[in-house]
């Protein structure tokens, strides 16, 4: 078997990279590969990664994103060398063949691999921001240390081009999900059938529109809640669920701000917010639309979760996110803008929503699913494993 080594530089509590990374190695032929993941931490993921076959370790991992104080660079470069001390062991005892590190700010599994002469992959999951300059350079240093980076939409391609230059080390693979029979609502008329319309005293004749997120100012979600303020100024047959809760404690303050805004607009009876659900499937299958009002994403995996879920869906124009909701099963509008994401409401609940779903689970099995996700980074693997495989570093396009 061939041992790869994967490298998440976060110990997250809500999704994020951990809901990808799980779906590529529980895709993974482990009469072939043998997956090892290293975090900074516990989390609530450990138990999930080891029940697909991973081995966990644990060894501090050193990131170089936006600063978060005066001795923020200054901590991670000491942690920097522990990491690689603690990384290079790992490597050396099981014989790891190749470093997959995640988030491009993560340094010590590329520099590692490239000391060992190990091929290394990393995946970005960011986008470009200001300072501009500061991504490209982080950027420069990815395409200088791995011998190859994926990137997940043509945007964050971008932040790979120097004036005319481009690398030449980029593959964009977009991330899948795992297939799922929907869970069954649909068409159902009796609410002893539909627990969550029932829980939430939502009548079946009426819409019910669901968003799931973090609650995060990324996320976007106050805008959502002033559209659904002007939306049911016009109509009363409309309600929504929001499902998911904060990931980290500074955004506490703003789970705060949202529920008090949604308050303060008389939404609470129309606006529920449910927390953190494991019944995300259940609850999509009883919903008319799916709605994502981000500010800043980059490849939701929501969205297939809800094409996959045969949803219409209602997206902010963002990221990765025109590359996976179409004309056909979507309506995309520009970010923080609540009038704009009303309208498009509106206009999407008067149209054939299940109509539209079908189409949106057809894309999914022709270009979102796990399967298609795993064999092209497998494919990428090979390339990587095999002798001479990167031919030139700086290249005419990506």
């Amino acid at each position: 078997m061939i041992p790869i080594l994967y490298i998440q530089p976060y110990a997250s509590q809500v999704g994020g990279v951990d809901t990808v990374l799980l779906e590529l190695i529980a895709g993974l032929d482990k009469s072939r590969f043998r997956p090892f993941v290293v975090l900074p931490g516990p989390s609530p993921y450990v138990e999930k990664y080891k029940d697909i076959g991973a081995e966990v370790r644990f060894a501090p991992v050193a990131v170089f994103g936006k600063p978060r104080g005066w001795s923020y660079y200054f901590v991670n470069l000491a942690k920097l060398f522990a990491s690689m001390r603690a990384l290079r062991a790992i490597v050396r005892k099981e014989k790891i063949a190749l470093i997959h590190s995640h988030k491009m700010e993560a340094m010590g599994g590329n520099l590692l691999g490239k000391w060992m002469g190990i091929p290394t992959v990393q995946t970005v999951h960011e986008l470009p921001r200001k300072p501009l300059l500061a991504y490209k350079f982080v950027a420069w240093l990815n395409h200088l240390c791995n011998d190859l980076v994926i990137v997940l939409c043509d945007q964050s391609a971008s932040m790979f081009e120097w004036r005319s230059r481009k690398s030449a080390k980029l593959r964009k693979i977009y991330n899948g999900i795992r297939l799922k029979e929907p869970s069954g609502a649909d068409g159902a008329a009796d609410s002893a059938l539909l627990p969550i319309r029932k829980a939430l005293g939502i009548a079946p004749e009426e819409k019910l529109v669901v968003t799931v997120a973090r609650l995060a100012p990324m996320k976007g979600i106050e805008y959502l809640i002033d559209a659904a303020g002007l939306l049911l100024a016009e109509r009363k047959d409309v309600k929504f669920a929001i499902v998911g809760d904060v990931a980290f404690e500074e955004d506490r303050p703003y789970k705060e701000r949202l529920l008090n805004r949604a308050a303060a607009q008389g939404l609470t009876g129309a606006v529920h917010f449910l927390g953190l659900r494991r019944d995300v499937d259940r609850i999509l299958a009883e919903a008319d639309a799916f709605a994502l009002p981000s500010v800043y994403d980059i490849f939701p995996t929501v969205i297939l979760e809800a094409m996959n879920a045969g949803l219409p869906i209602v997206a902010t124009d963002v990221g990765g996110v025109p590359e996976m909701v179409r004309e056909a099963y979507g309506i995309l509008v520009p970010p923080a803008n609540p009038l704009k994401l009303k309208e498009a409401l509106n206009e999407l609940l008067e149209l054939d929503c299940k109509a539209m779903g079908r189409v949106a689970q057809q894309t999914l099995r022709a270009e979102f699913t796990r399967e298609i996700y795993v064999d092209k980074t497998v494919r990428l693997y090979e390339e990587l494993l095999r002798p001479k495989s990167i031919s030139s570093p700086i290249g005419g396009s990506a």
